[in-house]
C-alpha cells in the first residue's frame, strides 16, 4: 500500500519533475538500463525544494515515530531536512560497517527500542531499504513505515509489504518525460 498527499493541480510534481528529472539512459547497480531518471542530488540541493519535499514527508509519518533513519547517501539531506522540522533525531544506516575509524554501520541516534521510519529517494526493487529495515530490526528497532519521494512502480511495495513495511510515496509513480523540462 503507498498513500501520498494530495497534489490536485500537480505542482508539486511538475516543479520536481522540472529541477530532478534527467533523461536517460541510466543505469541501476541490477544492471538494468531505465529511459530517464530521478536525481535525488538536484531535489536536495534546491533548498526550496528539499524543504516542500521534507514538509510533505513529514505529513507522512506515523504519529508514534520516535526515530528516522536515512540509508546513506542521498537519503540523508532529505532525512535531516525533516528531522529540522519534526525534532525527530536520525540515525544514518550505511549499506556495510565503515572500513576504518569508527567501523559502524549505525552512525547517530540509537533506533533501538524504538519505532523508527525509514526515509529515502526513490522505491524501485526494495531490496535496499529491506536491507536497510533488516539492519534495523537486527539491532531492536521497530520498523513498519517507509516514506520515499517516488515510487517507480517496479515491486518494491510487494517486497516491502511481505515484510510487514507500508510505503508512504510523494509521487507513486515515474516522471513522465512530457513533465520534464
Amino acid at each position: 500500500m503507498s498513500t501520498r498527499p494530495p497534489d490536485p493541480q500537480g505542482s508539486y510534481r511538475a516543479r520536481l519533475a522540472q529541477a530532478a528529472y534527467r533523461p536517460g539512459p541510466y543505469q541501476l547497480s541490477d544492471g538494468t538500463v531505465l529511459p530517464h531518471y530521478f536525481d535525488p542530488f538536484l531535489l536536495t540541493s534546491d533548498p526550496q525544494l528539499l524543504r516542500l519535499t521534507a514538509n510533505r514527508m513529514a505529513a507522512l509519518l506515523p504519529s508514534d515515530t520516535q526515530v528516522l533513519a536515512a540509508p546513506v547517501l542521498a537519503a540523508v539531506a532529505l532525512a535531516t531536512a525533516v528531522s529540522t522540522l519534526t525534532d525527530l533525531p536520525v540515525s544514518y544506516i550505511r549499506s556495510q560497517p565503515k572500513a576504518y575509524g569508527s567501523r559502524r554501520q549505525l552512525e547517530g541516534a540509537d533506533p533501538v527500542g524504538r519505532y523508527v521510519a525509514i526515509i529515502d529517494d526513490t522505491l524501485r526493487s526494495g531490496r535496499s531499504l529491506l536491507h536497510t529495515a533488516q539492519l534495523l530490526r537486527g539491532v531492536g528497532a521497530q520498523v513498519h513505515t517507509a516514506v520515499c519521494v517516488l515510487d517507480r512502480g517496479l515491486d518494491g511495495l510487494r517486497l516491502l509489504a511481505a515484510a510487514g513495511i507500508t510505503v508512504h510515496a510523494l509521487i507513486d509513480e515515474p516522471i513522465l518525460p512530457q513533465q520534464a523540462p
